[in-house]
């Protein structure tokens, strides 16, 4: 059995391709093309880690039995609605709507998703964890540090959005203590107050 050692950090600039990586691969869509690529990624991941970086959080297993240290998951966190909104629609729609014109709706439709509960939960995040680290107490973990981070700097509420099929992951959500606040979609918004 190979021995894990996941340690949780504050992402790091040379984390960058890592992390991408992840969020391709545990993607729930198939990646058939470069443009679907580059829509998951400036959807999901590149906004978070180039303009909120102090945000964004990673698992890396520490290299126990000699292994290299290597990052295994994220949690990515968009502190402020407002804020996020600006900059997303201004510097990355663009580059979603570049991609197909119903992927820069479906860009411009996640930004007033957002919008429509920051009254409330004015952060938002997401998480990926490798299916190699799945079940083993990483996501906690990842959720823990940022919920505390976010608790330092007085955000009052944090929100995602998890498909109605992703059972494992609305079943976490209901037991680390969030909340269902409503519908979106093929999606289910799970908030929790800070």
């Amino acid at each position: 059995m190979i021995e894990i050692s996941v340690f949780i950090r504050p992402y790091e600039a040379r984390d960058y391709d890592r992390v991408r990586l992840i969020c391709i691969a545990t993607s729930d869509t198939k990646i058939r093309s470069e443009s679907k690529r580059t829509f998951i990624l400036k959807m999901y991941c590149d906004y978070y880690i180039e303009s909120e970086p102090k945000n964004c959080f990673v698992a890396v297993d520490g290299g126990a039995d000699g292994a290299e240290e290597q990052v295994v998951g994220y949690i990515l966190c968009a502190a402020d609605c407002e804020s996020y909104a600006k900059n997303f629609l201004k510097n990355y729609v663009p580059k979603i709507k570049a991609t197909g014109r119903l992927n820069g709706f479906t860009a411009r439709s996640e930004v007033f998703l957002y919008s429509r509960y920051a009254a409330f939960f004015p952060a938002h995040l997401h998480i990926d964890v490798l299916p190699a680290y799945q079940r083993l107490g990483i996501g906690k973990m990842l959720t823990d540090t940022l919920l505390e981070h976010l608790r330092e700097m007085k955000i009052k509420g944090v929100m995602l959005v998890v498909g109605k099929k992703n059972v494992k992951g609305r079943s976490f959500y209901y037991k680390y203590g969030f909340s269902e606040v409503g519908k979106a979609g093929p999606g289910v918004v799970f908030g929790i107050d800070l």
